[in-house]
């Protein structure tokens, strides 16, 4: 069984927040349902054709989904579209500010045919504010965030290669969605939920704000080092290599110090006394870290650390990491069958041990709309009507 068995989703999205929201939800057993506008379709489709001729980003956020082609601007394909509303548990929408109002999906303008509905916005600023009209995706949303000015080295700033912003939306809309479909199940009522990137993206800034309101501090670029620990991050060993290791408390500094890189006298330099302390002269401290574990080659440092029972681990690439023991004991690399052959995808992470995760191939392009529409009782003479007028 599937832990959103009988759960409708009707997808009215576009790029990655919203996709990704809704394939989560697929992934939980959701039937989704993904409108896109005829003989285009959804924009991340369009990016590359790395995946055996289909989009890098199209593999990764639709699979579990249904592909309904339908003209929204269209009297016809809009009103198919409010009947999937009707019938649907949830609707998910990222569209451009005040598309969906503008085209009468809307959730005021569907609740009264669903009153149970719930109903998703994911935007970049929200549906009201200063910033309510403007467009956002994830770069322009890592540099309106702060993230492009903390993010890189001392001399250049740099975006943090994931699309994290989109990401963080994308959960926290499966975290509201979910929480109101607990809540319906108490009270039999819908309700219209807002996912913003901007919002999502400052409830991430972790102690950066703290930081600066109590104690005055800007983040500065501090490359593969902490904002707030030291020592920690990758360090350069003698062979090339890295070693990556985490000191997050004083028992722990003196293990590194005592047994690790063997230089106790570091344990009574006033000036390292604290993390604290370290922080205030950290390239002082940083500099004489570097410089003993630039002294041997990386297995060298990888036992003293794993004998001292210190956090580390290594600095892998991306061939390295879908290769890793670890990704191959959690089953994490599967691979699905299409009609263009067998594609290589990474699983869902949930373990569930009552519930599974649906592994459906994302669909080609209006795949599902012949079908979907006779679920909703359009006969075949209709059908044919409508894909001849372009309505879908």
């Amino acid at each position: 069984m599937y832990a959103l068995d009988d759960i409708d989703v009707l997808a009215l999205e576009s790029g990655i927040s919203a996709p990704f929201c809704t394939r989560l939800l697929g992934d939980l057993g959701a039937t989704v349902v993904k409108v896109e506008r005829p003989g285009v379709g959804d924009v991340n489709r369009h990016w590359d054709t790395a995946v055996r001729g289909h989009s890098s980003a199209h593999v990764w956020v639709n699979r579990n989904k249904k592909s309904v082609e339908l003209d929204l601007k269209n009297e016809e394909g809009n009103a198919i579209c409010r009947e999937l509303a009707a019938k649907a548990d949830v609707v998910v929408q990222n569209f451009s500010p005040g598309v969906v109002k503008n085209l009468g999906l809307d959730y005021e303008s569907l609740r009264g045919e669903n009153e149970s509905l719930i109903y998703l916005n994911i935007s970049g600023y929200g549906r009201d504010g200063p910033y309510k009209d403007r467009k956002a995706y994830d770069m322009v949303m890592q540099g309106e965030t702060g993230l492009i000015p903390m993010n890189g080295s001392p001399d250049a700033p740099a975006k943090i290669p994931l699309s994290v912003c989109d990401i963080n939306a994308a959960m926290y809309g499966v975290v509201g969605t979910l929480t109101a479909l607990f809540q319906r199940e108490r009270t039999g009522e819908g309700q219209e939920l807002d996912v913003t990137m901007f919002g999502g993206m400052l409830s991430w800034l972790g102690y950066f704000p703290l930081k600066y309101w109590y104690a005055d501090e800007i983040p500065e670029r501090v490359g593969m080092r902490h904002h707030l620990l030291t020592p920690y991050g990758p360090h350069e060993t003698s062979d090339g290599q890295y070693v990556n290791f985490a000191v997050l408390s004083e028992p722990h500094f003196e293990l590194f110090c005592e047994e690790v890189i063997e230089r106790p006298d570091l344990l009574a330099d006033e000036r390292f006394a604290t993390n604290e302390t370290r922080m205030k002269h950290r390239k002082a401290f940083e500099s004489t870290v570097e410089a003993e574990i630039a002294t041997e080659p990386r297995d060298y440092w990888a036992d003293r650390l794993e004998d001292a029972g210190l956090p580390w681990g290594d600095v892998n690439r991306i061939d390295e990491v879908l290769d890793h023991p670890q990704t191959v004991h959690l089953g994490m690399v599967r691979e699905m069958e299409t009609a263009n052959g067998p594609i290589r995808f990474i699983d869902n992470p949930l373990d569930m041990g009552n519930a599974a995760v649906q592994r459906e191939p994302m669909p080609d392009l209006g795949e599902d709309t012949e079908s979907v529409l006779e679920d909703l009782g359009y006969s075949r003479e209709e059908i044919e009507r409508f894909d001849s007028t372009g309505v879908i």
